[in-house]
């Protein structure tokens, strides 16, 4: 059974532990964005469909993407009935929009699976889908420290950990140092270049833990 360190989307198992351990409750996020019946929503690395459901409930017209197959039957499932919904299997590299598509875009837990460079570029296109006043929405483990002082705030980390996940915490080490140092986090200071760089406006951080970070930007 997959337990979050082999990150392998492929594999179903991943997809299966990943929706009971760490996706976690959508509706404060899901809040955040406000959708309504003449919202365009994106949702990059959609997992699923939960958020997309969510957006649809309201009469948003929605789109989401994502690598696993597994991960797209279950946004299918989700979804069944909504109407001016579609679902997209490809890499978050390799997906492409014309411009002025999306009113709100939201990247939950995959941005770090991306590197610098490609978070980057990312974020760039992103800007050039979302419409005038657009709603770009991140949350992910974006560290409030530089990223290369991963070592030396590890205590700090522990401690963090140990309220965020709280009794779960034992089960989900392993899972997280392997999201920390085996895929591609970054810090606040790295997105925000990308998203000032790239012509946002940064609205709103809230960063719940030193290691996790839900970052709002306006087009």
């Amino acid at each position: 059974m997959n337990a979050g360190t082999t990150t392998d989307w492929r594999e179903k198992e991943l997809a299966q532990w990943y929706n009971k351990n760490m996706r976690g409750s959508l509706e404060g996020y899901a809040a955040l964005f406000g959708f309504d019946k003449n919202d365009d929503v994106l949702d990059l690395g959609c997992g699923d469909g939960t958020l997309l459901a969510m957006a649809a409930q309201k009469g948003a017209r929605v789109t989401g993407v994502d690598i696993s197959d597994a991960q797209l039957d279950n946004a299918r499932a989700a979804l069944k009935g909504a109407q001016n919904a579609r679902l997209i299997k490809s890499t978050l590299q390799e997906v492409n929009f014309a411009d002025n598509s999306f009113t709100k875009v939201s990247i939950r837990k995959a941005i770090h699976h991306l590197t610098n460079d490609e978070k980057g570029q990312l974020i760039d296109k992103i800007h050039h889908w979302l419409k005038p006043g657009g709603i770009l929405i991140i949350e992910d483990m974006i560290l409030t420290f530089a990223l290369h002082r991963r070592d030396e705030n590890r205590p700090l980390v522990e401690k963090d950990a140990a309220v965020y996940y709280g009794a779960n915490w034992p089960a989900f080490r392993d899972a997280f140092y392997t999201t920390m140092y085996q895929e591609l986090p970054c810090d606040l200071a790295q997105l925000s270049h990308h998203l000032l760089f790239t012509g946002f406006h940064i609205l709103k951080i809230v960063s719940p833990a030193c290691f996790m970070s839900t970052v709002i930007a306006e087009k």
